[in-house]
């Protein structure tokens, strides 16, 4: 079957890259919601042209709507996820070839996923396969800021799924994804009291002092063996040099491996005591994505894609990597999750993301074989 995959996408490689090329160049940053409009049509269109199926479309009310396609029939049902927005601005990259690599905005995160799904849905028609199960495909238009409009529908579809495949880009070297990082950010505000710097230096309490004294405490919580990263990234405080500063406030980024590591740290920043005698905090946690730990299911799915990357002329391995996607919250509800099934490329987020295009064929059958496989 993987052999039988492969030649049909390499029979319609023109045609593929045309697609590509064409969701690509409709440019959309999440945040330009008239450009995202225009994109998401773009996106429509190929899965009707591409599959005849009707594209159901979920407004939000935030602008950011998803897309939705199925196929295959049955109890049973996988779904495949993937998100049609970009971090980059309209023009930042232009559409171009150099070599084996494909530039332009999101051709690698994650528009190249998208298209290796659409057109994996079109050789199943074609080529009369059964996939013995429903597929649900469904795509975002605000995952690159955290998924907050789309992320409720994302799980509600995952509910009783048997699996799920992310269609994010593999990792530089060609490796899938196994796990991902949760995030948590906290917002600390500190309370002093201010006085005068010359003449009533005794009667402050000094919260950039305070604030220092925790910084270095949060830095330390840090352990890279464990896989938890804690950043303070933005402080601030006082307001002029001959004030004892009133107030001060930081920002931590924190990213964890493990739902006990995300525990571990949000307990620690919480009953950080007070060095400073007098002072007083106040933390806001802004919660991230859920960790998406390397669970038995979501490596047996890894081995089973490693199987199909065999017999089509593949090798890779797997990783555990620090960004999130939208795999961390259906892995969290107990799904077997694999992510990093679109494109092979690199830069992501940046002005040099290419897709290697020697490897883009062998990656949509890696795709369309390993959803025949899953047991």
């Amino acid at each position: 079957m993987e052999e039988r995959l492969l030649k049909y996408f390499r029979d319609h490689e023109a045609e593929i890259f045309g697609d590509l090329e064409r969701l690509v160049k409709a440019e959309a940053s999440t945040s330009d919601l008239e450009a995202l409009a225009e994109t998401r049509k773009v996106l429509e269109a190929l899965i009707r042209e591409r599959t005849g199926e009707e594209p159901l479309v979920y407004e939000r009310e935030g602008g950011h709507d998803l897309v939705r396609f199925e196929l295959g029939q049955g109890e049973e049902k996988l779904l495949i996820i993937g998100h049609y927005d970009t971090v980059h601005l309209i023009g930042a990259i232009q559409y171009r070839t150099e070599g084996d690599r494909l530039y332009g905005p999101g051709v690698s995160d994650m528009k190249s996923g998208l298209i290796s799904a659409i057109w994996t849905a079109r050789a199943y028609k074609e080529l009369g396969i059964d996939p013995g199960r429903k597929l649900v495909f469904i795509f975002n238009g605000d995952e690159e800021t955290g998924s907050h409009e789309s992320s409720d529908i994302i799980c509600g579809l995952a509910e009783n799924a048997r699996a799920a495949l992310v269609c994010e880009p593999c990792v530089g070297n060609g490796d899938l994804k196994t796990g991902r990082k949760g995030n948590i950010k906290f917002n600390v505000t500190i309370h002093g009291k201010a006085s005068h710097a010359g003449n009533a230096h005794k009667e402050g309490i000094n919260a950039i002092q305070e604030m220092a004294a925790e910084i270095l405490k949060i830095q330390a919580l840090t352990d890279y063996e464990a896989g938890t990263t804690v950043n303070v990234g933005i402080c601030q405080g006082g307001t002029k040099v001959n004030v004892v500063p009133a107030a001060a406030s930081f920002s931590v980024d924190c990213r964890y491996k493990s739902m006990e590591e995300g525990q571990r740290i949000r307990r620690e920043i919480l009953e950080l005591p007070i060095s400073v005698p007098g002072a007083s905090r106040e933390v806001e946690i802004v919660e991230g994505k859920l960790p998406m730990e390397e669970t038995q299911g979501n490596m047996e799915l890894f081995a089973a894609a490693k199987e199909c990357g065999r017999k089509l002329g593949l090798s890779f391995s797997h990783q555990f990597v620090g960004g999130g996607s939208d795999g961390n919250a259906v892995s969290a509800m107990g799904i077997p999750t694999l992510d990093g099934l679109g494109g092979w490329g690199d830069g992501a987020h940046s002005e040099s993301e290419y897709l290697r295009i020697s490897q883009y064929i062998p990656r949509i059958a890696l795709l369309a074989s390993l959803i025949l496989d899953i047991r």
